[in-house]
């Protein structure tokens, strides 16, 4: 039989990976993971699950969301009185204690590390960021997603963000126009809504989150409107035009613009 010089080499460090690689390493496999970021956890760690939940917590205690409806008493603060620093603080801790429960995992069933880019030379053969090469008996590919960049839409405009680049905003918004009404679109606009913005969301099809339960999505959408959230159906971006000063105007295919 060949030799090689893991058992297994997976790639991609999210959720899937690091659960495969902790799994074999308890099984006294070798493991070796592979991660081109400089941190390992991938869109569920980083970018995706856990850093919205914890805004979305953020957002309901610094915007007193939750205790609202309470004989009129205003118990959270203001759109302009909350900053990004409050808002977004508590996401990074969480997301840095996470990191570090993994790598202790990781750590303590002996699966090493790398970070780099991986490609393949054959069916058991990588190579590392075009140089260095390892062999492996079984070879897991968990790359994980990424957000979606349709033409068209000016990306390096800093008004304008996707599901990761949203996590980095210098500003709390005025307005907000989410284009896309599923599971992610949906939930960053509840999030800035408890916040106080001015949220407009733009969805192609007749209603969101098509897989739901009826009556549970109608549930959700008149709860949209109540916070304020525009919702707006059967249309979809023809354009994003720049405008002085802050922000960007998105033109809708029926010719609306917000």
């Amino acid at each position: 039989m060949p030799t090689y010089d893991y058992d297994l080499a997976v790639i991609g460090s999210g959720p899937a990976g690091s659960m495969a690689a902790v799994e074999a390493g308890r099984r006294g496999k070798k493991v070796v993971m592979i991660e081109r970021l400089k941190d390992i956890g991938g869109a569920g760690i980083n970018t995706g699950t856990l850093p919205s939940k914890t805004l979305r917590e953020s957002a309901l205690h610094l915007s007193g969301f939750s205790q609202r409806g309470l004989d009129g008493v205003e118990l959270g603060l203001k759109r302009e009185q909350i900053t990004v620093a409050e808002f977004l603080s508590r996401k990074q801790l969480v997301i840095q204690n996470e990191i570090a429960l993994v790598t202790d995992l990781l750590r303590d069933v002996k699966v090493e590390v790398l970070h780099a880019s991986a490609s393949f030379a054959d069916a058991h053969t990588l190579v590392l960021d075009g140089q260095r090469k390892l062999s492996a008996d079984k070879i897991l590919i968990a790359t994980g997603s990424r957000p979606r960049r349709p033409e068209g839409i000016p990306f390096d405009d800093p008004d304008v963000v996707d599901s990761d680049t949203i996590l980095d905003l210098e500003r709390i918004p005025e307005t907000l126009t989410v284009v896309g009404g599923g599971v992610i679109g949906s939930e960053y606009a509840s999030i800035f809504a408890c916040l106080g913005v001015k949220v407009t969301l733009l969805e192609s099809n007749s209603k969101l989150l098509g897989f739901l339960d009826e009556e549970i999505r109608a549930r959700l959408e008149a709860r949209f409107r109540s916070m304020g959230i525009e919702l707006v159906f059967d249309d979809a971006v023809a354009r994003v035009i720049d405008v002085p000063g802050p922000g960007v105007m998105v033109e809708t295919k029926a010719g609306r613009r917000f």
